[in-house]
């Protein structure tokens, strides 16, 4: 059966008046991301930026304004090591992928210890790790520095295979148990921890703080 000329002449007028007066697209939804886990740059003073955030210069305002609202903020006391201020992101949505976020924040020795001193709980781990939940206000940490970023993807089970593809080979390699190994890649202030039981965590600081862990070995591909 033929369409009669009319309809056709009908249907090409509603498809140009469509493309016509359509509104225009919004160019932050068509522009390439630059947020994704594996999109790190590293600049010329071995500072770097990952997430739209530069380590070491970005702010606890300026990861809330890309992360979203806090979750809480917590003082963390490892067994071995110094004491850490980090404030923790739930559910963050970066295109299609989901995660949770650890922002480490930088802060003096007086600093830690009037927070650990104010701090009305703490909570401890198998492994003899303190953590001390605050009360603060986000509001009185806005203006500290991002340091460390720990990113937690949502999605789990992903293999030794999928972060050589977007990183490339490490340059050393730490087995922390049988069933968990940690990669790293210095010149990118990348660590990643492959949890064949677990999630896998990626942590990110400036290649220039990079410092390879006691008991790593060189990969054979770095060598």
């Amino acid at each position: 059966m033929k369409i009669p000329l009319t309809i056709l002449a009908l249907v090409a007028v509603l498809l140009a008046a469509f493309y016509l007066f359509a509104p225009a697209p919004d160019p932050d939804s068509v522009k390439p991301r630059t947020d994704l886990p594996w999109q790190i740059t590293v600049h010329p003073d071995g500072s770097s930026r990952v997430f739209d955030l530069d380590l070491g210069r970005a702010t606890l305002a300026d990861a809330m304004a890309k992360f979203g609202g806090l979750e809480g903020l917590a003082l963390f006391e490892p067994r071995e090591g110094p004491l850490a201020l980090e404030a923790y992101f739930g559910n963050v949505l970066l295109g299609p992928l989901k995660a949770k976020v650890i922002v480490g924040l930088e802060a003096d020795a007086d600093d830690l210890a009037a927070i650990r001193a104010r701090a009305r709980s703490r909570e401890g781990s198998p492994s003899g790790d303190w953590k001390y939940p605050l009360n603060d206000a986000p509001e009185r940490h806005l203006d500290r520095r991002v340091s460390v970023i720990t990113y937690i993807p949502g999605t789990r089970g992903l293999d030794a295979a999928f972060f050589r593809q977007r990183f490339g080979a490490p340059a050393a390699w730490l087995r922390e148990s049988e069933q968990a190994v940690s990669w790293f890649y210095p010149s990118l202030g990348l660590s990643v921890l492959i949890d064949d039981n677990g999630g896998e965590v990626l942590e990110y600081q400036a290649p220039r703080d990079f410092v390879m862990p006691a008991g790593a070995t060189p990969h054979p591909a770095a060598q």
